[in-house]
């Protein structure tokens, strides 16, 4: 009757199992571990634009005449949740007319050529929001969407034609590595964490996405690579 022979491991193999172990958690693991991370960011930025894009399309359509979204902080029973939000609002057109008179345009009144986010001052309707537990976001903000592009003056520079207060932005932050507020860790536009995105738009509402490089501390779309200055 044939013997059964069970073959276990030699003291070698176990060592270079353990090695493999060792170098996957040394090397591998942080490296996979980043990468997951800022495709998180770029997903959840992702998810924003397309928010945006939808309200863009809808006042573009006709279907209202003006939209706002308000990046803001959410908070539930008074406690600030860290993360970020962006509520959608719209106006029809009736109540566009009612706010922003044409004889205000023409006489350049002051507020014609610009939103408020403050609801309490004008006539919006609130949709819905979009909320993300994966970043936060830096400032809070607001864009206004209109076909013309009157209402979408902002404070800072675009870098393409050197003209102040004609693009907005908000930078997208990971959860894990940056705090609300308070500290280095602050997400913002000036500390040096990682997984950081920057989303811009102009008076029409034409997005840009930028990728923090922390090796050259600069903001990167495509090849094309900007100090944090240039935008402001």
């Amino acid at each position: 009757m044939p013997k059964n022979i069970v073959k276990g491991f030699t003291i070698l193999e176990i060592f270079v199992v353990l090695a493999i172990i060792g170098f996957f958690a040394v090397f591998a693991y942080p490296k996979i571990s980043n990468t997951i991370k800022d495709r998180n960011v770029k997903s959840e930025t992702n998810k924003f634009i397309a928010e945006i894009e939808q309200m863009k399309s809808k006042v573009t359509s006709g279907e209202y005449a003006l939209a706002m979204g308000w990046f803001t902080e959410i908070t539930k029973n008074n406690v600030r949740l860290q993360t970020a939000m962006l509520k959608k609002y719209y106006m029809n057109r009736e109540d566009f007319a009612q706010n922003y008179p044409i004889s205000n345009m023409a006489s350049g009144a002051k507020g014609y050529y610009n939103c408020d986010y403050n609801t309490r001052n004008q006539k919006y309707q609130f949709i819905d929001d979009v909320i993300s537990k994966e970043v936060r976001h830096w400032p809070n903000t607001w864009l206004c969407i209109s076909k013309d592009g009157t209402k979408g003056l902002y404070g800072g520079r675009n870098p393409e034609t050197n003209q102040k207060r004609t693009l907005g932005r908000v930078i997208f932050c990971h959860v894990s590595n940056t705090t609300d507020s308070g500290g280095s860790n602050r997400c913002n536009d000036t500390n040096k964490n990682d997984y950081r995105y920057m989303v811009t738009w102009d008076v029409f509402t034409n997005l840009k996405v930028y990728r923090f490089n922390m090796k050259k501390n600069q903001w990167c779309i495509n090849k094309i690579c900007r100090s944090m200055s240039e935008f402001n």
